[in-house]
C-alpha cells in the first residue's frame, strides 16, 4: 500500500514513496529520477517517477529548473518535526537532549571533586538515567521513521 486516501482527504505515506521522500529530504543537493532509482536500488525508474508525481501532487516536493527535485520546506510532515536535518542526516531532538545532559554531567564531574556523597550519587543517577531514556526514545523515533505509515 503506497498511498492511502482516507475520509476528508487524509493521505498517508508508506513503503517506497516514504523511502523516496526521505531520500530527497536527506540529499545534500537536488536529485533526479535516475539518481533516486540508483540510490534506492528500485526495479524501474518509472516506479520512481510515479511516486514523485504523487509527492508533487501532495505538495511535499518541488521541481527546480534543471528538472531535479527538492523537498518543499513549507510542507513538513508531523513526524519530522522532532528531527533536525544536519548535513544530510536526520537527527532526533532526543539525541541532542541526551548529549546535553551528558555534557552537563561531564562539567559536574570535572568541576567539582567527587566525594561520593548523596548529592554526587543523585546527580550521577539522574543524569545517566535521563540520558539513557532520551537515547532510547531517539532510537525508537529512528526505527519508526522506516516502518510506520506517515500521515500527511
Amino acid at each position: 500500500m503506497v498511498i492511502i486516501k482516507g475520509g476528508k482527504g487524509k493521505r498517508y505515506l508508506s513503503g517506497v514513496i516514504w523511502d523516496i521522500y526521505l531520500y530527497i529530504l536527506t540529499s545534500k543537493e537536488p536529485v533526479g529520477v535516475r539518481e533516486i532509482w540508483r540510490g534506492l536500488k528500485l526495479s524501474q525508474p518509472s516506479l520512481v517517477q510515479y511516486h514523485i508525481n504523487n509527492l508533487l501532487e501532495m505538495g511535499l516536493i518541488t521541481q527546480n529548473r534543471e528538472g531535479k527535485y527538492i523537498v518543499e520546506e513549507k510542507a513538513r510532515i508531523d513526524i519530522l518535526r522532532s528531527f533536525l536535518l544536519l548535513r544530510g542526516r536526520l537527527i532526533s531532538r532526543m539525541t541532542i537532549y541526551g548529549a546535553f545532559l551528558l555534557g552537563l554531567l561531564m562539567v559536574y564531574l570535572f568541576a567539582w571533586p567527587i566525594n561520593w556523597s548523596f548529592r554526587d550519587l543523585l546527580v550521577l543517577f539522574v543524569c545517566l538515567f535521563s540520558s539513557s531514556i532520551f537515547f532510547f526514545e531517539a532510537y525508537n523515533q529512528h526505527k519508526s521513521l522506516r516502518k510506520d505509515v506517515q500521515r500527511v
